[in-house]
């Protein structure tokens, strides 16, 4: 019986050391480390809402970069996009990333959404990041405004594997963003050696909240009576 367990045991850790080699450590290739998804909305379903997403880019261009247009992931709502790197110094790297090295200051980029359907909206950009980074929490990327609106930015994942430099996974965010059909969003490196990894935005209708879903159909009811009333008069 012991010895039965104790083979169990070690197959059972074997398989365990083997998923775990198998992990990306750091977000590339398709790999985010922190969840995220949206809780107000289906992501990919909901009317009205844009969903975009990188996780490579490329392929491989010396400097300056053009616009990159065309989001490798997902492309869902009919939105038009444009990634410029603004330093004209950004290079793809071979394994997909956005990076400038040794020379101050690091990228900045520019990051154009078109087509937004009308009516205040929130916006959600989730950034991965991968190199240098400061601070508490970490960032590798500041700055970040919409329209001129600054954003609330949250650490969602932070690690440090091995010869890759700090990953960041963030999530910046905008609510209630007046109507607009066009978005511009900016944000720039600390400095030399960030690479950004990946990218996905989301742009959504402000949900209504419930309270103004009842004062809608209380209203509607009392119009409804009162066209009964008139035709019975």
């Amino acid at each position: 019986m012991n010895r039965t367990k104790s083979t169990l045991t070690g197959c059972m850790l074997g398989l365990g050391l083997v998923l775990v080699a198998g992990q990306s450590a750091y977000a590339t290739g398709g790999v985010w480390d922190a969840s995220w998804t949206p809780s107000d909305w289906m992501r990919g379903t909901t009317p009205g809402s844009l969903y975009a997403e990188w996780n490579t880019f490329g392929p491989q261009q010396p400097a300056p970069l053009p616009a990159f247009t065309s989001p490798d992931v997902a492309n869902f709502g009919g939105g038009t996009y444009s990634l410029l790197e603004t330093t004209g110094t950004g290079v793809v790297t071979s394994t997909g990333n956005i990076h400038k090295s040794q020379t101050a200051p690091g990228t900045a980029f520019e990051f154009t959404v078109g087509n937004v359907a009308g009516g205040p909206r929130d916006v959600f950009l989730r950034i991965g990041s991968l190199g240098a980074s400061t601070g508490t929490p970490d960032q590798s990327f500041i700055n970040f405004e919409l329209n001129g609106i600054a954003g609330t930015y949250q650490e969602l994942f932070g690690g440090t594997p091995s010869g890759q430099g700090r990953e960041i996974e963030a999530l910046i965010s905008w609510t209630n963003v007046p109507t607009a059909s066009l978005f511009t969003l900016t944000w720039n490196a600390i400095g030399p050696n960030v690479s950004l990894d990946q990218l996905s935005l989301d742009v959504s209708p402000v949900p209504v909240p419930a309270a103004a879903y009842l004062m809608a159909s209380g209203l509607i009811g009392l119009a409804a009576m009162a066209r009964r009333k008139q035709r019975a008069a």
